[in-house]
């Protein structure tokens, strides 16, 4: 599908209105998903092989990547950097050394953060037409915009897309207390990506930042569309689900155990995670940080018996998907 048609689907579908009364959700709430949504309807619609949203003020030790779905070359953000760092105010391309046509639509985010959206094409793909930089120019500004209204509530990991720790227990410990008052059960899961920091330390932060967008994505692939996801610690993210018990969310659990994020190469190793679950009875005394706590020791249970696995929180706690490394 042609970057028209795709725009057209966008706007008939609403994406870019993410924070319209007619999805009956809050703000902040619907930015959970909305960019990351956003740039996958791109994808998927457009038949790119990825997107992502670049900024180019962020620290020497941080990653450029705002948001990024698809996958991306060896070369292809540090091409795309050089586009927007050289031609800022204008759409401009660039074939990288790996052959994919590589697309940078540049902009400056107040107050003074220059930065982007960047597309590209899988390797030896047609090139790009002066229609395709007039339409990708046309969604930049929509995705700009869309982050903007949303940065104000300062409550989003800007690598994954999700909200962070501190959004997350506000907005969690407010459910359970509507949880109270409807007599109804939660559960949280703590999720703990095995050996991250050593795929840092091997292999390059870029690698591991493009492994944390993947688990975030297929987290919340697993889950409600309701169902509060957050990460909260540099290789941990937090579920919340409303109105689950401890059961069914270890169903849940073992599904992302199962799951397969990347199968073994040196460009993708494997990726294995560690859980901790822990349940929620209406008017428990534990606050939602002492559940996370509670779910946290669980997660580090299983990661000391070789991780991949998960454990309820409880003296009931069954072994999980596995007990063993792989």
């Amino acid at each position: 599908m042609s970057l028209i048609s795709t725009l057209d689907r966008c706007v008939s579908l609403k994406i870019f209105g993410v924070f319209s009364k007619e999805l009956g959700v809050t703000c902040i709430e619907a930015y959970d998903s909305s960019i990351v949504a956003v740039l996958e309807e791109i994808r998927a619609t457009a038949t790119l092989e990825g997107l992502a949203v670049l900024d180019l003020a962020a620290e020497a030790d941080e990653s450029v990547v705002m948001y990024s779905v698809g996958v991306a070359g060896p070369t292809t953000i540090a091409t795309g950097r050089l586009l927007m760092t050289g031609q800022r105010g204008r759409p401009t391309h660039l074939v990288g050394q790996d052959g994919r046509p590589v697309l940078a639509c540049p902009w400056v985010m107040a107050p003074g953060r220059p930065g982007g959206l960047l597309l590209w094409r899988s390797p030896r793909s047609p090139g790009w037409t002066q229609t395709d930089y007039g339409l990708a120019a046309s969604v930049a500004l929509m995705v700009r915009m869309t982050i903007g209204t949303a940065a104000g509530y300062s409550g989003i990991d800007h690598l994954t897309g999700v909200p962070n720790r501190r959004w997350f227990l506000d907005e969690a410990d407010r459910r359970a207390e509507r949880l109270d008052h409807d007599g109804a059960v939660a559960s949280l899961l703590l999720i703990d990506v095995d050996n991250l920091k050593q795929l840092n330390a091997s292999q390059g932060r870029e690698l591991g930042d493009q492994l944390l967008v993947r688990v975030a994505s297929q987290i919340r692939a697993t889950v409600r569309p309701g169902d509060l996801v957050a990460r909260v610690g540099p290789d941990e993210f937090a579920v919340w689900h409303d109105g689950m018990d401890h059961l069914t969310a270890a169903e849940r659990a073992d599904a992302l155990c199962n799951g397969r994020l990347f199968h073994g190469s040196p460009e993708h190793p494997r990726v294995s995670l560690s859980i901790g679950i822990v349940s929620r009875a209406p008017g428990a005394s534990d606050d939602v940080r002492g559940l996370l706590r509670r779910a946290y020791m669980a997660a580090r249970d299983v990661k000391a018996r070789g991780g991949s696995g998960w454990r309820v929180a409880q003296p009931s706690s069954q072994p999980g998907c596995s007990d063993a490394a792989e």
